[in-house]
């Protein structure tokens, strides 16, 4: 019987995988941009805050007080990422910026269709 090549995790050194030359998974640069991607998000919350705190003064509607609750909460949430982003550098492992960064721009994406919405 012949032997078996295994695929898997690399852990040392050796020649680079055609994945590992498209992207690499250990560049720094992706916790700054997924920083940046993070600061817009809270932009965006603290747009959608001043537009359900103007529509609650209004209407006094529970849904709106709800709407209020929750972007406070994302709000909360995102301050502290970026706080262990930035300060904590928690996210700044090997292989962290593109999971990260994905995260924040699947949010920013979220965040903008509820905008959009909250406009209407």
């Amino acid at each position: 019987m012949g032997e078996i090549e295994t695929i898997g995790n690399r852990t040392g050194p050796g020649p680079k995988g055609e994945l590992d030359n498209i992207l690499s998974f250990n560049d720094p640069g992706m916790a700054t941009i997924a920083a940046f991607v993070g600061l817009v998000n809270i932009a965006l919350l603290l747009v959608m805050l001043g537009i359900y705190l103007s529509s609650y003064r209004r209407l006094r509607s529970r849904f709106t007080l709800g709407l209020i609750f929750f972007t406070l909460l994302l709000l909360l949430q995102n301050a502290l990422f970026m706080l262990f982003l930035i300060i904590g550098e928690g996210f700044r492992g090997p292989g962290m910026g593109y999971p990260v960064l994905s995260l924040n721009i699947i949010q920013l994406g979220a965040l903008i269709i509820l905008l959009r919405i909250t406009w209407d």
